[in-house]
């Protein structure tokens, strides 16, 4: 029958292994918990905590005076069509952190040390600070401040390794000149500060002055602003900081200044349309004035009358084309003027606001310089965010020139055509004047006067009228976004979040508990059972010997203590199967080995030579483990003369024999350890020595050393006729049962046979009847200062340390 291949994994699932496994490592799994739970408050307790505060904006893109004013020119320039992504993107803008920072008491910070964390004080610190003329060294550097008295502070502080401050007390609430600023202390609330100093210590105060740029960068990677709704227009401005109250002031300062921003840019378009209109008021007011004083003035030198019916209806005529040539030069100019902005780079956006109300009749202009809006205001967006080398302000650039081409263009185009009307209204003029000349010379010249006035008036009016409608405007623009919800300082931490820190610890020891255990059963090599053993050889499985619990006495032999006991019938089972070996007539050489020692060989031997003398049978033990003798210790005998002495003719097999308090059991121990067993075990000698023995001995078991370490025991090994192998559960690995295979197929010990010592009882599939619940243990815990080439015990594992501080001995 084919043997299964020994691995080094479990290949196979076995419950039992598993609890058993589990079970041991109990304590293990226990540690691994508390140690989890250790960790997670320890990382609660040391974690600074962190709060988030945050606030809901709802953004409004109309304005009231829109439902004032029913002038569409000044609706589609000054619609703020601002898109919700580029609110967002402005909001997390450095304009507006500057801004905050600007307006908050955030130039100097405050801490206090704690015994375990240090805290920022912010607005509850019993002193400020306030600083001018600082070096850049400075900055950022934790300066200590000690209080003497209520008027009197020290500092000190380290830059690149060297010591600065002050030599003496400084006054409070006076500039104080330092190496690298000019600082001003003040006092809120001495009694604070004296009961902080008393109750840890001098150095329990300092501050920093804080770096403009670095703290603009901190707040930035701290803040988040996200939509909540698009289609509200609502979005949420949060967050985190150590102080909960400069969170929520910081939260509730970036709506503020976002607002405050929002409005300033709104009224600044207002405020260049009305200066504009200002200085066009002013000059056609002196044009009013000088038309007034010469109209009079004519009058009075030529003592006119009025015109008839026919001068009145061409200077009406004259008046109408004059009008139109007024108005066709100015638009004529604005387009110059248009030109001339482009050529001389001006600014797109003063450019822009200056053509408010005045194109609005001409369509394709109007959408050219709405499209050329939109891309200023995107460029101006980007600024905010990117620099001008990057690919997207670049490409704005390109399509901000070829709109303006395009504007260019058209302009062009409608410029030649106003040229082409103003001409058809001058020959027309012309014509009316010539027919005007014909009327008196005095009344012409009244009428041209007057009618130079008319024009100037209906102008000047028009541009009082446009003025009241942008004063209007500008009187409406109020903040229009909206904030639905504001930031609060009342709220817990959020880091560390003590919940989430526990469960994830409590659940990383029960996973590493169990993790551990499912490693030692998949790498578990250790031998449990005897069926264990038959899957992996042919050898004869002759029997399994029960944990012994009780503590095992000087002497070894426990079969004559209690002669029904469990581990006395295990034995016997084990003398019976011996029978099924070799039944035939004559002395018996047994030979007992292992692969390693601690296995219990010389255990097995001594009580399996003691249940065979129960039945009457003479034996004898001989310890030929020389380089680590044990049957002596087992019997409390000395070990002056023994095996080692015989093979070198030193002493006589017959004085060398000692009786054990057992009757018919003898024992030979091993003698002075020599220099070379492996020679005297080969030699002629042995053999001589083992039948000389036969013809005395009815079984001969010798103690062999473990063929694992060295191979001193093969050569009596082939001769026995009861070869036996010790193997211990839960001690010996798998890989042993290879050492077994290999003496059957390479050493040809066909007849060799297996018992398994140390069973757990729990483990067994079957029992003797006896009731008894005695088990079986043991221990190598002798110190001799050699071994086998090297020491060759396997070292008691740590979980085996761990369980003998909790087990008890049974008396």
């Amino acid at each position: 029958m084919a043997k299964k291949k020994i691995t080094p994994i479990n290949e196979e699932f076995d419950f039992k292994l598993l609890v058993t496994i589990a079970r041991k490592n109990s304590i293990t799994l226990a540690l691994l918990v508390l140690i989890s739970m250790v960790i997670a408050f320890l990382i609660i307790r040391y974690t600074p905590p962190e709060y988030e505060s945050s606030s809901v904006m709802q953004l409004s893109l109309e304005n009231d005076t829109k439902q004032i004013l029913n002038s569409q020119s000044v609706q589609q320039f000054l619609d703020e069509d601002r898109l919700l992504a580029s609110s967002i993107e402005l909001i997390r803008s450095r304009v507006i952190a500057n801004r905050v920072i600007s307006r908050l008491p955030l130039r100097t910070s405050c801490y206090i040390k704690g015994d375990i964390l240090t805290n920022e004080l912010y607005k509850g610190s019993p002193f400020q600070i306030d600083y001018k003329f600082a070096d850049s060294a400075i900055f950022d550097v934790p300066v200590l401040i000690e209080f003497t008295s209520a008027n009197l502070f020290q500092v000190k502080y380290t830059i690149d390794g060297k010591n600065y401050g002050t030599s003496r007390p400084m006054p409070v609430d006076s500039w104080v000149r330092l190496p690298h600023a000019t600082i001003l202390v003040s006092i809120n609330d001495y009694s604070t500060i004296v009961e902080q100093q008393q109750d840890i210590t001098t150095d329990n105060y300092f501050f920093t002055l804080n770096n403009p740029t670095r703290q603009t960068d901190q707040l930035l990677s701290r803040l988040s602003v996200t939509a909540l709704n698009p289609e509200a227009q609502t979005i949420k401005i949060s967050i985190k900081d150590g102080n909960p109250y400069k969170a929520a002031d910081i939260v509730n300062g970036i709506s503020s200044e976002f607002n405050r921003y929002d409005l300033e840019k709104n009224s600044e378009a207002s405020d260049n349309i009305l200066q504009f209109i200002d200085r066009t008021i002013f000059g056609i007011n002196q044009e009013l004035r000088e038309s007034e004083k010469e109209i009079e003035k004519f009058k009075r030198d030529n003592a006119l009358i009025n015109a008839d019916v026919k001068a009145d209806v061409v200077i009406k005529r004259i008046d109408e084309l004059e009008s139109q040539l007024y108005s066709t030069n100015l638009e004529i100019q604005l387009y110059q003027r248009i030109r001339s902005e482009f050529i001389n780079d001006s600014d797109i956006s003063q450019f822009i606001l200056s053509l408010t109300g005045n194109y609005y009749q001409n369509p394709e202009i109007t959408d050219q310089i709405r499209s050329l809006k939109a891309i200023a205001e995107d460029i101006e967006q980007l600024r905010l965010n990117s620099t001008e080398r990057s690919e997207a302000y670049r490409g704005l650039q390109a399509k901000l020139r070829l709109q303006q081409k395009a504007l260019t263009s058209s302009i062009q185009h409608e410029e030649t055509k106003l040229q082409n009307i103003r001409e058809n209204i001058i020959r027309e003029l012309d014509k009316y004047k010539a027919e005007l000349g014909r009327l008196p010379t005095q009344q012409a010249e009244a009428s041209r006067l007057q009618r130079i006035f008319g024009v100037n008036e209906k102008f000047y009016a028009l541009l009082l009228e446009k003025k009241a409608e942008f004063a209007i405007m500008k009187a409406g623009y109020v903040p229009q976004h909206v904030v639905l919800e504001s930031a609060k300082s009342d709220k817990p931490p959020v880091s560390p979040k003590k919940a989430l820190i526990i469960s994830a610890c409590l659940a990383i020891g029960f996973v590493s508990g169990f993790l551990l255990i499912l490693i030692r059963y998949l790498l578990y090599n250790e031998i449990n059972a005897l069926e264990e053993v038959g899957h992996y050889t042919d050898a004869a499985l002759l029997g399994i010997v029960p944990k012994y619990k009780r503590e095992i006495p000087i002497s070894q032999l426990l079969v004559d203590k209690n002669p029904k006991s469990i581990i006395s019938e295990a034995f016997r089972s084990i003398r019976t199967n011996l029978q099924f070996i070799s039944n035939s007539e004559g002395a018996k050489l047994v030979a007992v080995t292992s692969t390693i020692s601690g296995e219990g060989k010389t255990f097995n031997a001594i009580n399996l030579a003691g249940v065979i003398a129960f039945s009457g049978k003479k034996v004898v033990i001989l310890d030929l483990d020389m380089r680590k003798p044990k049957i002596h210790l087992g019997f409390n005998a000395e070990n002056n003369h023994g095996i080692s002495t015989i093979l070198i003719g030193k002493d006589k097999a017959e004085d060398c024999i000692t009786h054990s308090t057992l009757q018919n059991l003898h024992f030979i121990t091993a003698g002075p350890i020599p220099p070379n067993p492996a020679e005297l075990i080969i030699s002629p000698k042995m053999e001589e020595l083992i039948n000389w023995l036969k013809n005395i001995y009815e079984i001969i078991i010798i103690d062999l050393p473990p063929v694992g370490i060295v191979s001193d025991g093969v050569p009596i090994m082939q001769k026995a006729d009861y070869p036996l192998y010790i193997l211990r559960a839960n001690y010996s690995r798998k890989m042993f049962i290879a050492q077994i295979n290999k003496l059957i197929s390479e050493n040809k010990i066909s007849n060799l046979s297996i018992i398994l010592n140390g069973v757990e009882m729990s483990r067994l599939k079957y029992g003797y009847g006896y009731g008894y619940s005695y088990g079986y243990g043991y221990g190598y815990g002798y110190s001799y200062g050699y071994g086998y080439y090297e020491d060759d015990t396997v070292p008691p594992r740590f979980a085996d340390k761990v369980k003998s501080l909790f087990s008890f001995k049974k008396g």
